[in-house]
């Protein structure tokens, strides 16, 4: 936790922030959304896309990890009287059965767990609470496109911000490429912090059949919510999948 408090205003600098209502416009467009539908967004944050969503008339719900997020958000939707409810619950025991139009996991917020059969179980939550015909909504960096830009498997980089805080960003692929590990040092004065973690690489086509896997049907892939289509290897990922009627 102490990561995100620590990196927040990196990660999520104003610049993103500002466009978070104009990527819940897209995501409403992309998906056929329609006031008063009940969305669920799945790491969700401290609410983001879960409050622009709200402004917008669905009725939503987000589900994350951190409790100092989700307190947050919850209170940024009283004070907003917004339909917005926030829940703090590890996306893998998350379930409400056919309570959901659309799932949105946004921002490579999938593909966090060691194990793969997490990430298996997670979408099988997804289908299982989702409605006939509901839509999920997938974001993330494929494989590909990290080979691409990244082909020696391993990256560096150092950034000082104006107050003199250094962030170093160290990145390195497993050997099968299934695998990528990040390491964060953040040094402030005489202090220094120290972060780590990983996230699976999937190939496109791999999150293909794994939807489908989970029972997933109609699976569009798209460069970005704006819905143009997926050119393998240019760019971050965009997954549209739809449960059967």
């Amino acid at each position: 936790m102490d990561y995100w408090e620590r990196n927040r205003s990196f990660i999520w600098s104003g610049k993103r922030l500002e466009a978070s209502g104009k990527a819940a416009e897209k995501i409403s467009s992309l998906m056929g959304m329609k006031p008063g539908d009940r969305v669920l967004d799945l790491a969700c944050g401290f609410g983001r896309h879960s409050l622009a969503l709200a402004r917008m008339g669905h009725a939503v719900t987000g589900v994350d990890l951190n409790p100092d997020f989700i307190s947050e958000a919850a209170s940024k939707a009283a004070e907003l009287n917004l339909d917005a409810r926030f829940i703090r619950r590890d996306m893998r025991e998350f379930i409400e059965p056919e309570g959901y139009s659309h799932i949105i996991l946004m921002y490579n917020s999938f593909g966090y767990f060691r194990d793969p059969e997490d990430d298996s179980r997670v979408l099988f939550n997804c289908f299982s609470s989702l409605r006939s015909g509901g839509k999920l909504l997938l974001q993330a960096t494929p494989r590909e496109f990290i080979q691409a830009v990244r082909p020696s498997g391993s990256y560096s980089w150092r950034h000082e911000e104006e107050d003199g805080t250094v962030r170093l960003e160290e990145t390195e692929a497993s050997p099968d490429w299934t695998w990528n590990t990040t390491r964060w040092t953040v040094i402030t004065g005489n202090e220094q912090h120290r972060y780590t973690y990983g996230m699976r690489l999937y190939d496109s086509s791999e999150l293909e059949a794994l939807l489908a896997s989970r029972g997933f049907i109609s699976i569009s892939e798209f460069s970005s919510l704006g819905g143009e289509p997926y050119e393998r290897g240019k760019g971050p990922l965009t997954v549209l999948a739809v449960k059967p009627d």
